[in-house]
């Protein structure tokens, strides 16, 4: 990875420099939380350990300007020469309020929590979610399981000993790519073939935050925002469920907070997964600030209903994240 040649070369300073003053960064995270044998769920999700995302916000606390996300879809203060960034959480899961919110109290810094709203509605394991806890519970270590009930061409999965991790992304893979037309029943087979009894809503509340969690946030001044309701690619809708999608969940959050909801990130947030229309829809929608998967920083010009961030992943220090944000800023990408 480029960025972190970069980093090793101890270019970040030069890069940053190059960049120059007032560029603007959007970080996604997920789940602050530790990978593992000891997390039931989906290892990737993780965007950092604690001890790494306090050393992440102590960053930001130092070279940036931290401001909502919603703040994104305006230009930066010309008066304020300082380097905007912006802190994101995807899926409303319960570690950002466990974990995260009280690093981000130490810091004074706000942040963006980006909600899908029938998660908590109706509590139940992701789809990615239900598929690494059944691998990583099953006491099997080979079984073959079909992306339809009569596939001539099941999937083998391994998992024996000492890693689970490649086992899971075979799994996974399907799904992302199509091959899987009834994910539920896939997921029932799933279960079945590795002998492992799911309950998926006692697991979902496990997993996510709930509406008491929702308020403390916005009582303590952090932005909620939308993630659509059911966390589906809005791309692949139709005009109608997509508008829905969009509509339905600001509805409930801001029912929910008892405040204005003016941002959305497009669930999966990838070419495909969202589009032209995507935009169109979330403005019609009466969202602000709409923010996607595609990697980049916050240039001039670009569509406030089409910004750039970068995810986080669980390798990345704080050295490595300054790397990334001064790469792009350099580059001047703007994904008009």
């Amino acid at each position: 990875m480029l960025a972190r040649g970069l980093e090793a070369a101890g270019a970040t300073r030069a890069l940053e420099a190059f960049a120059g003053a007032g560029r603007s960064v959007v970080l996604t995270y997920h789940r602050i939380a530790t990978p593992g044998p000891s997390n039931p769920f989906y290892d990737p999700t993780v965007s950092a350990t604690p001890e790494g995302f306090r050393a992440h916000m102590a960053m930001l606390r130092e070279r940036f300007r931290v401001v909502p996300a919603e703040e994104m879809a305006s230009p930066p203060d010309p008066s304020d020469p300082r380097s905007r960034a912006a802190i994101t959480f995807d899926d409303g899961c319960r570690d950002n309020f466990d974990v995260a919110l009280p690093i981000l109290r130490e810091f004074g810094l706000p942040a963006t929590f980006f909600i899908p709203t029938d998660f908590l509605e109706r509590p139940r394991l992701p789809w990615w979610d239900h598929v690494a806890y059944v691998a990583k519970a099953s006491r099997l270590d080979r079984f073959e399981v079909g992306r339809t009930a009569d596939d001539p061409a099941p999937i083998a999965v391994d998992l024996a000993p000492p890693d689970r991790s490649a086992a899971i992304m075979g799994l996974i893979r399907p799904v992302l790519a199509g091959e899987v037309p009834d994910v539920g029943a896939f997921l029932k087979r799933l279960e079945d073939r590795a002998r492992v009894d799911v309950d998926s809503p006692a697991l979902g509340r496990e997993l996510f935050m709930t509406w008491a969690h929702l308020k403390a946030l916005a009582a303590e001044g952090h932005a909620i925002g939308s993630h659509a309701h059911s966390h589906v690619a809005l791309g692949t809708l139709d005009e109608r469920d997509a508008r829905r999608e969009l509509a339905l969940s600001r509805t409930i959050l801001e029912a929910a907070v008892s405040r204005p909801v003016r941002t959305v990130a497009y669930p999966y947030g990838w070419p495909g997964a969202v589009s032209d229309r995507t935009f169109r829809l979330a403005a019609a929608a009466g969202y602000r600030a709409g923010f996607t998967a595609f990697e980049g920083t916050v240039r001039p010009g670009c569509d406030p209903l089409a910004i750039p961030r970068l995810n986080v992943g669980g390798g990345d220090s704080p050295a490595l994240l300054r790397t990334r944000a001064a790469l792009w800023g350099s580059l001047g990408r703007s994904w008009l």
